[in-house]
């Protein structure tokens, strides 16, 4: 791994935002690291931020985050990454954030698919964030993520600058990825809300538009503000209200939420470096 890095690359899908923030504070340590390099953001989160191939090369370093879903990546988001980012020689860095129940092999299947697609993995990890739809590590990512977040730009940085790249075995996990986490419900039984969706409480709504904004999936009606096509429950539009006027009521879906609460909630995850 050769030290040419001109430019520092924070790319992340992000729906309510937390991994975003993880993915930009390592990117932006690691460029006062490597003497002030400038940091590009892309923004993944909606299908706008999708539409472009995105190239790099031997003078980029390129942080890229996603968030775990069932244990890997968010399957409709997973073949962007894998067919429309490309290294060829750049330096790489996956990272992954969860939601404190466990990041299972989202950082093995990122990482897999970075090498495979041309990037010189300089470390990598995985952060706890607050869950998107439980209440669990609420008050993550805080203080001490931000600074290990940082402590990765670090690394990542010295590691480029010592011409070290990390092996692919190096990063924990299931090469390739395993099967995706099947959801449970408070009675320990498979729970299904596939087809979940999320309503609206028409006295709060506003009509601001905002959650057809930020779908990820561009599946609600930019004018009856109706969830009609593919939702991945990934609670952008919930997260973004101004007023409060998502929500979800599949019992299924709110059978999983109440599960991950009751076992999860004493639960103290850590993050973890790969450097």
């Amino acid at each position: 791994m050769n030290y040419n890095v001109k430019r520092i690359w924070a790319i992340s899908f992000s729906p309510t935002g937390s991994t975003a923030q993880v993915v930009f504070e390592a990117a932006e340590r690691a460029a006062t690291e490597l003497g002030g390099l400038p940091v590009h953001t892309v923004d993944l989160t909606t299908p706008f931020g999708r539409e472009d191939m995105l190239c790099f090369g031997t003078e980029d370093m390129v942080f890229v985050g996603m968030p775990t879903y069932a244990g890997r990546l968010p399957n409709k988001i997973m073949p962007f990454i894998r067919d429309m980012i490309k290294g060829s020689g750049a330096s790489g860095i996956p990272v992954v954030t969860f939601g404190g129940r466990n990041f299972d092999d989202s950082l093995a299947e990122l990482t897999d698919l970075m090498e495979e697609n041309g990037f010189k993995l300089a470390g990598g990890g995985a952060f706890v964030c607050r869950h998107a739809f439980a209440d669990i590590a609420v008050d993550r990512p805080g203080e001490e993520d931000a600074s290990r977040a940082a402590a990765l730009g670090v690394a990542v940085a010295k590691n480029i600058q010592a011409g070290r790249e990390v092996a692919v075995s190096e990063f924990p996990g299931n090469h390739p990825a395993g099967s995706y986490y099947v959801p449970k419900g408070v009675d320990g039984q498979p729970a299904v809300f596939l087809k979940a969706k999320p309503q609206i409480d028409e006295e709060k709504c506003v009509h601001c538009g905002r959650c057809a904004e930020i779908c990820p999936m561009g599946s609600i009606e930019k004018d009856t503000l109706q969830a009609t096509g593919i939702c991945i429950k990934c609670q952008a539009c919930v997260s973004h209200c101004p007023v409060d006027a998502r929500y979800f009521d599949d019992t299924g879906f709110l059978s999983h939420k109440r599960m991950l609460e009751e076992t999860f909630a004493d639960a103290k995850p850590e993050n973890l470096l790969v450097i």
